[in-house]
C-alpha cells in the first residue's frame, strides 16, 4: 500500500525596490498558458541545485506573486492547498511525479485558496511559491536536502530571471529560493529589526507551536495571549489610563499614545497574518502568571465575534433610552489625538428634559470599526426619533478636574 502523500514546501523570493511596490498592487497572475513557461525554469533551477532526485517528486507551482505574510499562516493553508490540487490531479490514481503550474482562467484562479490577495502595499520582498510532493517515505531526504542547501545554493537562473521580467512585469533586484523555515528566519530578523520582536514570537507560536500558550506584555501595558493560531488581547482605555497617571495628564496621554499605537501595529501584523484576533474587556485575570489561567480569563472575557468597537459604559443604558418615550438627542464626539486620530466616540443620549439617557466610550477596535459604529448610533437615532449628532472637535474633549473623557455639549456643528 502507497503511503499518504507529502508536500515539502518552498518558495521562489523575488526582491524589488522598496519604492517598486508601494505605486500599486502586485501584479495579476499568469494564465495557464504562461504559467508553465515561468514553472519550467524553476523546475530547471531545482534540477540544478538540488540534483537529479528532485525528478523523484512532483512539482506543483502557483504561477503568481503572493506577500509573505500570505504564506506564513497558522497551518500553512497555502501548502495545505497545493497538496490538495495536486492529490487530485491523480484522480484517484496512484502517485506520479508531474510538473503542475497552476494559471488563472478568465482572470480568475481555480482555487480560490490559493488567489494571491495582491493587497496595496505589498513588498517590497514577494514570493512565488511551490511544493514538492511525494509519499512520505521518498519525500523525506529529499525535504532534508532542500532545507540544507535551497538557501546557500539557490540563486535563481537568468532563464527564471527573464520569465519574471517578460511575464509578470517585475524588475528584481534579487531572486533566490528559500524553504517556509527560511523565511520565518529572514522575517524574523526584519521584526526584530524594526522592534517588533514580541510580535514575531506571536507569530512563529501561531505557526509552529499552537498547543502551546505564548504570552507577549509589552512595556506600554499592551497584552497578548497566543493558543491555537489565535490571539487574544485585554483593551485599555482613556480612562483607565488617566485613573493610572492621576498625578500626571501628560504622562497620561503619552502612556495612552504608545499603548494604542502597540496595539494598532500588532493587531494589524497578526491580522495580515492570518492570525485571528480577539480583543477582552479587561479583567485583572488576564494578567495572571499562570499562562493557562491567563488565557481561560481572556477566552471568557472575550467580545462577541463580529463586535467592531468596546464599549465602556459610564451611566444609564440603551434600554432605557428604549423605554422613555420622550428620548431627544443622541450625541456622539470624535475623540482624537494628534499622532493617532480617533481614539473613542463619546455617546450621550438625553430626554427632552434633559436627563441623561446613556453615556457610554465606545473604542473601535480596527479602522473598519468606525464607519459601523456611527451607522449603529445614527440608526438608533431615527428609530428612536431622536436628533442626531456628530460632532468631531479635533482633540480629546475631557474634564478639567478628572481628566477623563466628556461629550460635546456644544450642538450644531459648532465643534
Amino acid at each position: 500500500m502507497q503511503a499518504a502523500l507529502s508536500a515539502t514546501p518552498a518558495v521562489l523570493t523575488v526582491e524589488l525596490e522598496p519604492t517598486a511596490i508601494m505605486a500599486g498592487r502586485p501584479p495579476e497572475p499568469l494564465d495557464r498558458d504562461r504559467a508553465e513557461l515561468l514553472a519550467a525554469p524553476i523546475a530547471d533551477d531545482l534540477r540544478r541545485i538540488v540534483g537529479e532526485q528532485v525528478e523523484s517528486a512532483g512539482l506543483i507551482l502557483p504561477a503568481a506573486l503572493y506577500d509573505l505574510t500570505e504564506l506564513l499562516r497558522p497551518g500553512l493553508p497555502m501548502v495545505e492547498a497545493m497538496l490538495d490540487i495536486y492529490r487530485g490531479s491523480l484522480r484517484g490514481g496512484a502517485f506520479q511525479p508531474q510538473l503542475l503550474a497552476i494559471g488563472s482562467a478568465s482572470g480568475r484562479f481555480p482555487e480560490s485558496a490559493i488567489a494571491p490577495a495582491r493587497e496595496p502595499g505589498s513588498g517590497p520582498l514577494l514570493a512565488v511559491p511551490f511544493a514538492l510532493v511525494a509519499p512520505g517515505p521518498q519525500l523525506d531526504p529529499l525535504r532534508q536536502t532542500l532545507e540544507s542547501t535551497l538557501l546557500e545554493k539557490g540563486r535563481a537562473s537568468l532563464a527564471t530571471d527573464r520569465a519574471l521580467r517578460q511575464m509578470l512585469g517585475v524588475e528584481p533586484v534579487n531572486l533566490s529560493y528559500a524553504t517556509f523555515h527560511d523565511l520565518s528566519a529572514l522575517m524574523k530578523v526584519q521584526l526584530e529589526h524594526a522592534g517588533f520582536s514580541g510580535l514575531w514570537q506571536l507569530i512563529e507560536a501561531s505557526l509552529y507551536r499552537p498547543d502551546s500558550v505564548e504570552i507577549q506584555a509589552l512595556s506600554a501595558g499592551n497584552r497578548f495571549i497566543a493558543f491555537g493560531g489565535s490571539v487574544w488581547t485585554p483593551w485599555k482605555t482613556w480612562d483607565q489610563s488617566v485613573q493610572e497617571r492621576s498625578d500626571d495628564q501628560r504622562a497620561a496621554e503619552e502612556d495612552y499614545t504608545a499603548w494604542t499605537q502597540n496595539q494598532r501595529q500588532y493587531m494589524a501584523g497578526l491580522t495580515r497574518h492570518g492570525v485571528d484576533v480577539s480583543v477582552t474587556a479587561p479583567a485583572s485575570g488576564t494578567g495572571a502568571e499562570d499562562p493557562e489561567v491567563a488565557l481561560s480569563v481572556a477566552q471568557a472575557h472575550a467580545l462577541a465575534d463580529g463586535q467592531d468597537w468596546y464599549r465602556e459604559g459610564v451611566a444609564g443604558s440603551l434600554e432605557a433610552a428604549r423605554t422613555t418615550d420622550n428620548t431627544a438627542v443622541i450625541s456622539v464626539t470624535e475623540q482624537s489625538l494628534p499622532s493617532l486620530g480617533p481614539i473613542a466616540y463619546t455617546v450621550m443620549i438625553q430626554a427632552a428634559d434633559g436627563a441623561l439617557l446613556l453615556l457610554e466610550h465606545d473604542y473601535p477596535i480596527r479602522e473598519s470599526g468606525i464607519g459601523a459604529l456611527l451607522q449603529h448610533w445614527e440608526a438608533q437615532a431615527t428609530e428612536l426619533g431622536a436628533t442626531w449628532h456628530l460632532e468631531r472637535p479635533d482633540r480629546l474633549t475631557i474634564s478639567s478636574e478628572t481628566g477623563q473623557l466628556q461629550p460635546w455639549l456644544e450642538f450644531g456643528g459648532s465643534a
